[in-house]
């Protein structure tokens, strides 16, 4: 029963512990993704929003946090797509740690802004 009992929060430390969730993109005129974490750093969304900007989209996290690592602390994005969609998402720290935020846009006109998880 010991053993058992022993175990409880060691299981819980592991589901607690934060996903392995590197930065994610894929930009194209077909097919544009942008997947962040708290393993995402300022440069990696820097660079990304302005090759975007070569294909019409426009993106802003000037109100995103960072550590003084560069990590992302706190997710503000917003986005404007080459044919005039637009959204905007938040997220904390916490959530950054378990799921992916950012978004996913298709030229035949779907798009998808906050948890990009799938």
């Amino acid at each position: 029963m010991k053993t058992y009992l022993l175990l409880i929060p060691f299981t819980f430390l592991l589901a607690c512990s934060p996903k392995e969730l590197p930065t994610i993109t894929q930009l194209s005129e077909e097919k544009t993704v942008l997947k962040l974490s708290h393993q995402s750093t300022k440069s990696e969304m820097e660079d990304f929003a302005q090759r975007a900007k070569e294909l019409g989209f426009s993106i802003d996290f000037s109100g995103s946090e960072f550590f003084d690592n560069g990590k992302l602390r706190r997710l503000a994005l917003s986005v404007a797509t080459p044919i005039g969609q637009s959204g905007r998402t938040t997220a904390d720290g916490v959530t950054l740690q378990f799921q992916y935020y950012g978004f996913v846009w298709e030229k035949n006109g779907n798009f998808l802004i906050g948890n990009v998880d799938k």
